[in-house]
């Protein structure tokens, strides 16, 4: 079925639901209470508002609901809400890949911006690395489908994740501790110290380790998680108008990544035989490089996994691990001028150290013997292992001017951002014949932007909102990349082929994003909504390329999006129900592609693009006590432009077929791509219910499903014989399976214990035991694979007093 015919269908219903709808909530007013859904509030308009009021598509969950889901990070928010799909880096687990309606960098590196804008107590996270990371004592998470470019701006060409924590609760504290399978255990606690004088303070912490559930049998075993976290929020009430509340955030990791297995002795260029026979057959002789080639392929067979493996082994030839350590700090300050204004100002600097060691190729194989006799190599190199190491900080400041002038609500702001990168990194990748390098590159941005939204309540029953925001940009930095004398030994040289001098570059871009929006309110229960809006998403240089292309910058990616959507409360507030049917334009789309034979990423503008779906989120109240929710997304994507290399596949005689890039020649291949990281479908079913209620307590169980449809890992070919083959990957060969999730908890909720209370909880994730790979890397003659972590399952419990 094509989407218009599904946008159709649901543009009718929503017609038919503006006319009986509005008899169908007229009685929620009179509604008993207890009886009917918990209100939800949101910030997503700078201002507290009712969920159902804004006319935006957002799911909001709150601090209950996080804690019964165990969520904790950005990581386990996957498929919680329609189109949103979260998996860790390939091979980095503190590294988000985070798509909403088709949006995503699949990019981790700090010389690229995140698509999807992330932000913490209002405060944007610039970079992907590090962006996986524990909080404590989460409050609310809001999740924005669609482009935000007006309030939250700084490339949030998606929707932005937004999480807050409670800065002071009136809650005295709590001490938790958790134990499970992999000799899993957690222990936190949070405490809100007594008032003294105008100062409240709140503190908290979280530990959690856990052993690797893969056993390394040439290392330190694989997934394993020795992770810590603190806050500590101050909050001074100057007087009743001028309020001051400071935040400090600190994370640390030192995780193993999860297991990389090799998933095929073959890539989208063809096998070891046709790719790299051709290439040694001038130096050895056809005859030499095909047995040479072969029998590479030949020991590296035996090493190939369809499957999860429990076991794995790395080369050996340095630690493996991933760690990373954030300092975050942030002010904000509230000054009520009068009884409708107020004047906010939010300051923020995080600090972020990150380090990757890994080995790529999913084999212990340091050297494979080949069999030919001198002068023919005896041995063929096999090691794929790297290091890199990131220091990064960011600094932003925000004026914010906040008003209501009886029907007219309004925001006005300014913005400032800054940041400064370097990441290092050697690389020990002999498997392509070359020596050791090192490369080394920064990455700097320093960003102004100016803002204006405001809403405008025509009647009773209608309000229209109009907004924008100009943003100027400079990106700088520089890229040097060279040889070694052995691995992260001594400078060699940097200007052999596949090295670059040190090159500097910078560029400006600038972008206007405005938005407009409709609304129309027959009723407290029922809104219908039309929404315009524009995203920006600023361009840069490919730091990592160690050729003259590092200079040219990638463009700004630009996009317009149009969304309709209701929200309604039926059934005297027993159940809700939010439909949007959206349609976004993108150009000058940026994608990442593998340069052949390298480990080197190339942003490049793909021309024009089409991201358009339906939304549909629910929850009753099926009787006192339980509830279900259910969330769907479906999600058509597709290139209308992408102008590229083609691809030219033929026989080579003596080795076989091989595939390769044309730089000739540019043909538009649009008709035969798919976009990475878009599934068609995303759902989320989750079921509370209370099984027994006492004097003893409340005991309750919650089971939560998530589906989302299987992807790409990149922007791959459809068809093998297309006439407009281009670029590099293929459909059938790097794709995502379809992932299913279940997970379950038992809660026995609120016993009575001294002055307060004890929780207790036995939950499980990925209870079928799904083993599907979560992501990977296509090198051309081999493909490796990450994997999803096995069963798990604890046991909680947690004293409030």
């Amino acid at each position: 079925m094509k989407i218009d015919r599904r946008i159709g269908v649901l543009s009718v219903a929503a017609a038919v639901c503006a006319a009986w709808l509005p008899q169908a909530t007229r009685a929620q007013e009179s509604a008993p209470s207890g009886t009917v859904l918990q209100e939800v509030v949101v910030t997503a308009q700078k201002r507290e508002e009712k969920l159902q009021d804004v006319p935006i598509s957002i799911t909001a969950m709150t601090s209950e609901q996080l804690q019964q889901r165990g969520v904790n990070s950005v990581e386990t928010l996957n498929a919680m809400a329609p189109n949103v799909m979260v998996r860790p880096n390939q091979g980095a687990r503190l590294i988000s890949t985070v798509s909403i309606r088709g949006s995503v960098a699949g990019q981790p590196a700090i010389w690229f911006d995140p698509r999807v804008g992330l932000y913490l107590d209002g405060v944007y996270l610039g970079k992907s690395q590090g962006s996986v990371f524990d909080v404590v004592d989460i409050e609310r998470v809001e999740v924005l489908r669609g482009p935000q470019g007006t309030l939250f701006g700084r490339n949030t060409e998606a929707a932005p994740s937004t999480s807050s924590r409670v800065s002071l609760r009136q809650v005295p504290g709590s001490v938790g501790v958790e134990a499970g399978n992999f000799d899993h255990r957690v222990i936190k606690a949070n405490v809100d110290l007594p008032r003294f004088g105008i100062a409240s303070v709140s503190l908290g912490a979280r530990k959690e380790q856990r052993d690797g559930w893969a056993e390394n049998l040439t290392g330190p075993d694989l997934g394993a998680v020795d992770s810590n976290a603190a806050r500590a929020a101050v909050k001074l009430d100057f007087t009743d108008r001028f309020r001051a509340v400071y935040n400090f955030d600190y994370s640390s990791a030192h995780n193993t990544p999860n297991p990389t297995s090799l998933l095929a002795t073959s890539g989208w260029s063809g096998t070891f035989p046709t790719v790299l026979g051709p290439a040694f057959a001038p130096s050895f002789g056809g005859a030499a490089a095909l047995q040479l080639t072969t029998a590479i392929q030949n020991a590296l067979t035996p090493y190939v996994r369809t499957s999860r493996p429990d076991k794995v082994s790395t080369n050996g030839s340095g630690p493996i691990s991933e760690d990373a350590k954030t300092n975050a700090h942030s002010l904000t300050l509230s000054w009520q001028v009068g009884d409708r204004d107020e004047v906010k100002y939010i300051g923020a600097r995080r600090l972020l150290s990150y380090e990757d060691r890994q080995d790529l190729d999913g084999t212990p194989l340091a050297a494979t013997a080949t069999g030919l006799a001198a002068p023919f190599p005896a041995f063929w190199g096999m090691t794929t292992y790297y290091n890199r190491h990131t220091q990064y900080q960011q600094d932003s400041h925000e004026l914010q001017w906040i008003g209501n002038r009886d029907r007219f609500n309004y925001v006005v702001g300014l913005y400032y951002f800054k940041d400064d990168g370097l990441s290092t990194g050697n690389q020990l990748f002999t498997l392509f014949g070359q020596p050791t390098q090192r490369s080394e590159y920064t990455s700097s941005t320093r960003a102004k932007a100016g803002f204006a939204q405001g809403d405008y309540r025509i009647t009773d029953q209608w309000t229209a909102t109009l907004g924008v925001r100009y943003t100027k940009e400079e990106k700088s930095g520089w890229t040097h990349r060279y040889l070694t004398t052995g691995f992260g030994g001594p400078f060699l040289s940097d200007t052999a082929s596949g090295t670059l001098p040190f090159t500097p570059y910078s560029a400006d871009f600038s972008g206007t994003t405005p938005m407009g929006a409709i609304s129309f309110k027959p009723n407290e229960n029922l809104n219908f909504y039309a929404r315009i809006s524009k995203g920006f998403q600023s361009g840069g240089f490919s730091s990592e390329v160690a050729d003259p292309r590092v200079v040219k910058p990638f463009q700004p990616q630009t996009s317009v999006s149009t969304e309709v959507g209701m929200k309604s409360t039926l059934l005297d507030g027993r159940a809700r129900l939010n439909v949007s049917v959206y349609n976004t334009d993108i150009t000058d789309q940026q994608l990442t592609q593998l340069l052949p034979g390298t480990t080197q990423s190339l942003v490049v503008n793909a021309g024009e693009s089409t991201y358009r779906g339906v939304e549909i989120e629910g929850i009753l109240l099926i009787a006192d006590g339980w509830q279900v929710q259910l969330g769907y997304g479906y999600l058509d994507a597709k290139y209308d432009k992408y102008p590229d290399n083609p691809i030219v596949c033929a026989t080579i005689p003596g080795f076989g077929n091989m595939c390769r890039t044309d730089g000739t020649r540019v043909v538009d291949t649009a008709s035969n791509r798919l976009p990475p990281f878009a599934p068609e479908h995303t759902v989320n079913l989750n079921l509370d219910g209370r099984l027994a209620r006492g004097s003893w307590g409340e005991l309750r169980a919650l089971l939560d499903y998530t589906y989302t449809a299987s992807t790409y890992l990149y922007a791959v070919n459809e068809s093998r014989t297309a006439a407009n083959i281009g670029g590099q990957y293929w459909a059938d060969t790097d794709a995502i399976p379809a992932q299913r999730n279940l997970n379950a908890r038992l809660l026995l909720a609120g016993v009575p214990a001294g002055t307060g209370t004890l929780n207790l909880s036995l939950w499980g994730r990925n209870l079928t035991n799904e083993d599907n790979q979560l992501g990977g890397i296509d090198f051309g003659m081999f493909r490796n694979v990450n994997w999803r972590e096995p069963r798990t399952y604890a046991v909680t419990a947690e004293y409030k007093w």
